[in-house]
């Protein structure tokens, strides 16, 4: 088991967050996309400027998990409330880095009378997802070739 850190990222370090998310997306959900798929996640969110400028004006934030300074997982959520990325790289798999990041959000969240928190799934992580909690709120939906089932967690006491 590893000990890891959740904490803030720094802006300086976006790239190499963007760099663990793009590895773990090919990995584990392209293989569920289609080519125009892939490219829309690469193209217009991991090395899409405008995105990236969002963690700059946090209209969105990211948390990490950190082993030393690497980073090992992260959670990006926009000021509404929504998830937009949760990866978490592959040999820290099921040591339950992703499941601390979404409950330090929601602990984030709560602070500020916050109690629901959204998100758009990938078929492979929808069964995470709904093992912490989560419930779909839609069926699943393809956009741009990108395959999502809408979903959220309530984190009201």
């Amino acid at each position: 088991m590893s000990n890891y850190v959740i904490k803030n990222i720094e802006f300086d370090d976006i790239g190499e967050a963007f760099k663990l998310v793009k590895n773990v997306f090919m990995e584990f959900d392209a293989p569920d996309y289609s080519q125009e798929g892939i490219n829309e996640f690469i193209e217009n969110i991991i090395e899409n400027q405008e995105f990236i400028d969002k963690f700059k004006t946090y209209e969105q934030i990211m948390i990490g998990a950190f082993d030393d300074d690497k980073i090992i997982g992260v959670l990006a959520i926009s000021k509404r409330n929504h998830i937009s990325l949760l990866f978490v790289d592959k040999k820290y798999h099921r040591m339950g880095i992703a499941s601390s990041l979404v409950n330090e959000i929601a602990r984030v969240l709560k602070l500020k009378n916050i109690y629901k928190v959204k998100l758009n799934s990938s078929p492979y992580a929808r069964s995470f997802y709904k093992k912490i909690g989560f419930v779909d709120t839609d069926i699943e939906q393809v956009k741009n070739g990108i395959r999502y089932t809408p979903m959220e967690l309530n984190i009201g006491d």
